[in-house]
């Protein structure tokens, strides 16, 4: 009896070590987890219990280096620093590191062009990852390709980003150069504020990714013009309100093909009025730049300008219908004269001493960009309209009537030598108050006597 008590108490004895061992196996007393960790060239290896968190390795790149990740065996993203369930090799990825800011890579185009939509290139590609990196890393293969696919690119920087971040670059279609800008500027952490205007003549200023294309190209070879028509290289371009170059339409009877380029009429010799703009063509079919013209100055851009582009912009605007419902000039400075007279509201101001010069152009802005002014404004306004027809027209300041009434007007001498007076405030007067009788264009001298304009000593 003592003995079978002896033997169940030593089986007892024997179920509950082996309990015991088996509950301690289970909470990982007799195993271990095996972590390695690949940094450059040196390993360490670290064994843990299960769910226990491994202190990893200091990654210290080096000079011109950076720490991206940490990638897992199948070469995936991987974060170790969790507890560790099972054995498992894990390799910093190491990369150069990215440049501080983005140097300038791609070229403009001709006429400033950024040229957003056309493929890059191979070699601008290869300029660009070389600009990203400071020229620490050049991407093998890319710079023979004519053209470049995401997918390519995403390939050629394998090792140089986070796999999570190259699977965002993605496509079998070329890329453009506002696409490359783009991925490029992404990659490196560049941010830019959006233009305000367009950075190029074929760029618009809300196109996503204008910022990124502008600041890929640099300053170097940009170019911006002044809205209404424009000559380059003995080419018309037309440039819009937005900077842009308007292509592929119809301005006034003008056509600019794809390229912005005007395939329209040739010009004959003279004063020639385009879209409200004043140019002039000599006799050997050239337009006139930086050089003055019968009293009316053109600017290196080939346009006659008041001195104010804000008032220059008016005048074109008033000017560009007239012209294209008129054909002789003549015609076209009674229907300004009619539109001076006809078209604001009389309001007194100031006057100005009899002789005075300079007042023009700022009595003309008045005008046109409020509605209202007196004597000097119509004149001035008139002045404006007559000038961007080619007009060597001259604003007086001095007295009419035999009361000699401080009054502003305008002259012009006629191709015969004769000085003509043109009123267009006091006949506006006349017609305000019914009588329609009068008519103060192109007055002679005789004529213009009847109303004693005194232009002073």
């Amino acid at each position: 009896m003592r003995t079978k008590n002896l033997l169940l108490g030593l089986l007892l004895a024997l179920v509950t070590a082996c309990l015991g061992l088996t509950i301690a196996a289970r909470a990982g007393a007799f195993t271990r987890v095996t972590l390695s960790f690949t940094v450059q060239d040196t390993v360490t290896v670290c064994e843990l219990k299960p769910g226990e968190t491994p202190e990893l390795p200091s990654v210290q790149p080096g000079e011109g280096l950076r720490f991206i990740c940490w990638l897992d065996s199948d070469g995936e993203e991987a974060d170790p620093s969790g507890p560790a369930e099972a054995d498992g090799e894990f390799t910093a990825l190491i990369a150069p590191e990215l440049a501080p800011a983005m140097t300038p890579w791609l070229e403009h185009g001709e006429l400033g062009r950024l040229l957003p939509e056309q493929g890059v290139t191979g070699a601008e590609l290869a300029s660009g990852v070389s600009a990203l990196f400071a020229g620490n890393f050049e991407a093998e293969g890319l710079a023979e390709k004519d053209a470049v696919t995401a997918s390519e690119l995403a390939a050629a920087l394998e090792g140089c980003f986070a796999p999570s971040e190259l699977a965002e670059i993605s496509g079998d279609a070329p890329l453009t150069r506002l696409e490359a800008a783009r991925i490029l500027c992404s990659l490196g952490g560049f941010e830019y504020p959006a233009p305000e205007s367009a950075p190029a003549p074929d760029l618009a200023a809300d196109t996503p990714g204008a910022a990124e294309l502008a600041a890929c190209a640099g300053d170097e070879g940009a170019a911006s013009y002044t809205p209404g028509p424009v000559i380059i290289d003995d080419a018309f371009y037309y440039v819009n309100d937005d900077g842009l170059f308007v292509t592929d339409a119809e301005i006034d009877g003008m056509y600019y093909d794809e390229e912005g380029r005007c395939s329209g009429e040739d010009f004959e010799p003279g004063f020639v009025n385009i879209v409200g703009w004043l140019y002039y063509v000599n006799e050997d079919g050239e337009f006139a730049f930086d050089e003055t013209v019968n009293g009316i100055a053109f600017g290196p851009d080939g346009r006659y300008s008041s001195g104010n582009l804000e008032l220059d912009a008016l005048v074109a605007e008033v000017l560009a219908p007239i012209c294209a419902e008129y054909e002789t000039r003549d015609e076209m400075l009674r229907a300004a004269y009619d539109y001076a007279r006809d078209s604001f509201e009389y309001l007194r101001r100031n006057y100005y001493s009899v002789g005075e010069t300079g007042w023009e152009v700022e009595e003309a802005y008045t005008m046109f960009s409020t509605g209202r002014g007196n004597c000097y404004n119509y004149a001035a306004a008139f002045w404006a309209l007559a000038r961007g027809l080619g007009y060597d027209a001259v604003a007086v300041s001095g007295t009419m009537g035999w009361d000699y009434e401080p009054h502003g007007w305008v002259t012009i001498v006629n191709a015969e030598g004769e000085r003509l007076t043109y009123d267009c405030e006091t006949e506006m007067a006349y017609r305000r108050d019914g009588e329609y009788g009068k008519d103060m264009f192109a007055m002679v001298w005789w004529f213009a006597a009847g109303w004693n304009y005194y232009y002073g000593v």
